[in-house]
């Protein structure tokens, strides 16, 4: 393709998403486009503290980002480490977006029917109204599950055979909420593109459901501004709801230019999103975390993780304040 052609239809996304989004931004996340703080930050609940949600929001950022394991929710200790984390995020005025999703099979069998599946939706929906019912005065959205198009995170394996019954079950038994806190999924590792594994899904259950989802999530990591401008489009245009990016970040290798360099892609992006208005964005993370399984996977954080600060974090509260 010409490369003037391509601007002219990158400018033409670009318009368009600005005409849209924050329309969208205002009915489903309305907290947060009305304080112009539509991007937050991941903590773990492990040790997310009252000091890290003060930090948090002297920073600039709208909300906070964890996850719960719902195969974890009988352990009372657990329990008590969810409680403490909203209660660090309520000690900060921070409100929360919660992923929720399994670490184990949702069945036992090798192979599942669509029976034991559509039972495991139930019963994982019931957790998800459970924890809604908990925190729902905290919560800015609750987002379905994460990177299911990645076998590492959807441990019931065969995700174009399993995913379609099990979660067409789960937006069946939400739509029988008390509330109505936002729904977002399904915090896809790869973005939706025409005939993807996640388009493929995507169509299939908001045909059947097409209220269940607020938003479509994703995780752009490596994607330009340009492509996440696309894949805005393509969600809208297929979905018709905004897409909102649930997790991206950079790692401060010395591949990239260290602490510096990931401040300066980190601000690159930053203003990327802004300036196509998406209605809710997460970087990863807070802080480092340790118990990654290389340097990469250790290097995320905007602070270290005995909380120094890195040149990440300052560069975000230039941006955010």
């Amino acid at each position: 393709m010409p490369s003037k052609c391509f601007r002219l239809i990158a400018t033409s996304t670009l318009f368009i998403l600005g005409a849209f989004s924050p329309v969208y931004a205002s009915q489903a996340f309305s907290a947060l486009a009305q304080d112009n703080k539509t991007i937050g930050v991941q903590v773990k609940i492990q040790n997310f503290s009252t000091a890290d949600a003060h930090e948090i929001k002297a920073s600039g950022f709208g909300f906070v980002r964890f996850g719960v394991w719902t195969n974890s929710l009988g352990n009372p200790a657990y329990q008590q480490q969810i409680s403490e984390a909203f209660a660090a995020a309520k000690s900060a005025d921070l409100p929360v977006l919660m992923t929720v999703r399994s670490t184990k099979a949702l069945t036992h069998k090798t192979q599942s029917s669509g029976i034991d599946l559509a039972a495991a939706g139930d019963s994982f929906a019931n957790s998800v109204i459970g924890l809604e019912n908990a925190f729902s005065t905290q919560l800015v959205a609750i987002e379905i599950w994460n990177e299911p198009d990645l076998p590492k995170y959807w441990p019931t394996r065969d995700f174009e055979v399993t995913f379609v019954p099990f979660m067409s079950a789960v937006c069946n038994a939400l739509q029988k909420r008390d509330h109505s806190t936002p729904l977002i999924g399904f915090g896809f590792a790869k973005a939706p593109t025409k005939d993807s594994k996640a388009t493929v899904a995507l169509t299939e259950i908001l045909r059947e459901h097409p209220r269940c989802l607020s938003a479509v999530s994703y995780h752009p990591y490596g994607m330009s501004g340009t492509e996440i401008s696309r894949t805005q489009a393509f969600i809208l245009d297929n979905f018709h709801v905004p897409g909102v990016i649930t997790e991206w970040g950079v790692p401060s290798l010395s591949s990239i230019g260290g602490t510096a360099g990931q401040a300066s892609r980190i601000t690159r992006f930053i203003s990327d999103v802004k300036k196509l208005n998406i209605p809710l964005t997460s970087l990863y993370e807070w802080k480092n975390s340790d118990t990654g399984s290389n340097d990469r996977e250790r290097s995320f954080g905007l602070k270290s993780s005995d909380g120094t600060s890195k040149p990440a974090e300052a560069a975000v509260k230039m941006l955010l304040k």
